[in-house]
């Protein structure tokens, strides 16, 4: 039986203090005690040892769950990736079919507005087919296709208008058409739409139908030279769109109230006169018209200061340069002054021709200034 263990042994063991528990405790108490502290080694020892594997394990856990995260991240951004390749891909061949369908859309109403406007039976349709047409001459792609139907549909109100003078179904489609080809805000499409004029003159020359031919060129003038003074900036590009019109009434001055020769200066004030004339007429019966921006845009052209086009200025350079490299610097220099000078005449003269027009707009301008912009309401 073993000796009980006394109070100073347990207050030895309690402090920790080696001497004093040599001192109380005896040899078998001392054996006991180190077999007891042997058990415990040994039992933290195995116990140590489970940890450790617990430990490996915890870690290896959360390497593969750490691993697993990255493996669905980088799945997640690889599908993300597929999925907008695809949706790209998907988008760029729905927008080719949508263009696909609007340009067969596109070709299919112009074909069905070409079938109005050329129905030899009905007028009406006719009108209607001119009036759609409008939305094809400011088109990029049908512009000129649908400025070559109404040229040629005008050349067909023509001929079908067999009576001296022009009748009312015939009067309406020419203003259909020729309202048709003044919509547009390029100089150049409107240059391209008064050269039909030629398709007057040629029934005129044939026919010698003056009252017909006065009517369609009052609509020419009403449209198209109205028309190019609101759009165009410069006034050489207004000339370019006056010129085939100014050119036929100075071969015909009757359809302008002319006698022969006339002018070119006299041919540009008669021109001002008849679209000062003919928007007077629509300002005494509408409130909706833009004659007014017509008479402010004309007179803003008029006083722009001349100057010369930039590709004459251009070669004339080049071509004193050349002469210059070549050693002839004297006659280069006399040939430049010399184009200088017809370049200077020849604006002077474009500014005299313009001179009468110019007057006629700048004081019809006074009287019809444009609308400016404010605040709604009537005032008295």
């Amino acid at each position: 039986m073993s000796t009980p263990v006394s109070d100073d042994v347990r207050k030895a063991l309690a402090a920790k203090d080696p001497y004093a528990l040599a001192a109380a405790a005896n040899k078998e108490q001392l054996d006991n005690l180190r077999s007891a502290e042997e058990l415990i080694e040994a039992d933290r020892k195995r116990l140590q040892s489970t940890n450790r594997f617990a430990v490996a394990a915890q870690i290896l856990v959360g390497w593969v769950a750490i691993l697993g995260f990255l493996v669905n991240a980088y799945q997640s951004w690889t599908n993300k990736q597929q999925a907008e390749r695809q949706s790209q891909v998907d988008q760029n061949r729905w927008s080719k079919e949508f263009q696909r369908a609007r340009e067969a859309d596109k070709y299919r109403a112009f074909f069905e507005t070409t079938v109005l406007a050329t129905d030899t039976e009905n007028p009406d349709k006719r009108l209607v087919g001119y009036a759609l047409l409008q939305e094809f001459v400011s088109d990029a792609d049908y512009s000129s296709k649908a400025q070559l139907m109404l040229e040629e549909s005008l050349a067909q109100e023509l001929r079908r208008n067999t009576g001296q003078g022009i009748d009312e179904a015939h009067r309406n489609a020419v203003i259909a058409i020729v309202t048709a080809l003044s919509e547009t805000r390029d100089c150049a499409a409107l240059a391209r739409a008064a050269r039909s004029i030629d398709k007057v003159a040629q029934r005129l020359n044939r026919y010698g139908d003056v009252e017909e031919a006065s009517e369609v060129f009052g609509v020419y003038i009403r449209r198209l030279v109205g028309r190019a003074a609101e759009v165009c900036t410069t006034m050489a590009d207004f000339r370019t769109v006056r010129r085939p019109l100014r050119d036929t009434l100075v071969k015909a001055p009757k359809i302008g109230g002319l006698t022969f020769p006339t002018t070119q200066e006299a041919a540009n004030t008669r021109m001002a006169e008849i679209l000062r004339d003919r928007c007077l007429t629509d300002v005494a019966v509408s409130g909706a018209t833009d004659c007014p921006d017509i008479f402010a845009g004309y007179a803003k052209l008029c006083d722009q200061p001349e100057a010369l086009p930039k590709e004459t200025t251009s070669s004339s350079t080049a071509q004193a340069k050349g002469k210059a490299d070549a050693g002839t610097v004297k006659e280069a220099r006399a040939e430049a002054a010399k184009e200088s000078e017809a370049l200077a005449a020849r604006l002077a003269a474009n500014k005299q021709a313009d001179a009468g027009g110019c007057a006629v707009m700048k004081e019809i301008s006074a009287r019809y200034p444009p609308a400016v912009a404010g605040i709604a309401g009537s005032s008295k």
